[in-house]
């Protein structure tokens, strides 16, 4: 019968964590933290993803719109269920 893998293959993720470790302990170091500033590419795709300045304020008024007319008729039918 062979290796369980997937989730159940517990050797082979204890392997890769202490090989993990050992790495972060010997070469760790070498790696440099960033200076501050914005990965730029990141930003473009965030900001082409993002909605536009008014599109917030206009879905929030019409949801109040919405809101205000189902107050006003729920006295008048009852509502569907």
């Amino acid at each position: 019968m062979g290796k369980i893998q997937g989730e159940g293959d517990y050797e082979s993720a204890r392997r890769y964590n202490s090989r993990t470790r050992k790495f972060v302990q010997t070469r760790g170091s070498e790696v440099k933290p960033p200076r501050g500033g914005v990965d730029e590419a990141a930003l473009r795709k965030a900001k082409s993803k993002a909605r536009a300045g008014g599109q917030d304020a206009r879905d929030a008024g019409v949801f109040r719109n919405l809101e205000g007319k189902r107050g006003k008729s729920a006295g008048t039918r009852p509502r569907a269920r």
